[in-house]
């Protein structure tokens, strides 16, 4: 990822076996900063995913998924739970996180069809996201409670889901009065 996305996804096609070895030069990187929080009392390591929409679904089972895996299985050894923020759409690759473990942590969408998403990881992986940024920002009060009560009718049924913007962070100009209808509508239907 150092190159970019458009030298990386060249590298793939010219340099496959290089990057291959480049992702999993990173893994117990990765795993030792994530567990260097272990012992100030983290139990969950954050990781966000900023190539998944970019790479086909055999692309990303070929040379993202294995490390990633690897990974959050790793931690999960290790009593550490993993919040992955799936960036962009996740959609094609929604099967892959079945392969984890039941329990093996959340998975925060930014643009993945969260009812979707709750529907193939029910019971299996927590699904947060659901609120379009878009929406926060220039909606009405009133169409952002319509929008929460019928995300909320299909997603809330069993648990396993965190309503959230589809971004870590919403921005300042957001008016005050959508945030306060996103509250209101989760203490009324949620």
């Amino acid at each position: 990822m150092l190159r970019g996305v458009d030298n990386l996804i060249l590298d793939i096609r010219r340099y496959p076996e290089k990057v291959k070895k480049a992702a999993e030069a990173l893994v117990e990187l990765l795993i030792n900063y994530s567990l260097s929080f272990k012992a100030m009392g983290a139990k969950y390591a954050m990781f966000p995913l900023h190539l998944n929409e970019y790479l086909s679904p055999k692309l990303y089972k070929e040379f993202y998924w294995p490390t990633l895996k690897a990974i959050i299985l790793r931690l999960l050894e290790e009593g550490i739970k993993s919040w992955v923020f799936f960036e962009g759409r996740h959609d094609a690759h929604l099967e892959t996180i079945l392969e984890l473990p039941k329990g093996w942590g959340v998975a925060y969408f930014e643009k993945t069809d969260v009812v979707k998403a709750k529907q193939l990881l029910k019971g299996h992986t927590c699904v947060m996201g659901g609120i379009p940024v878009g929406l926060l920002v220039g909606g009405t009060p009133e169409k952002i409670k319509e929008y929460i009560r019928n995300l909320l009718e299909q997603v809330k049924p069993g648990g396993g889901f965190i309503l959230a913007a589809g971004v870590g962070s919403v921005p300042a100009d957001t008016p005050v009065e959508n945030l306060k209808a996103v509250i209101e509508a989760v203490e009324e239907y949620g």
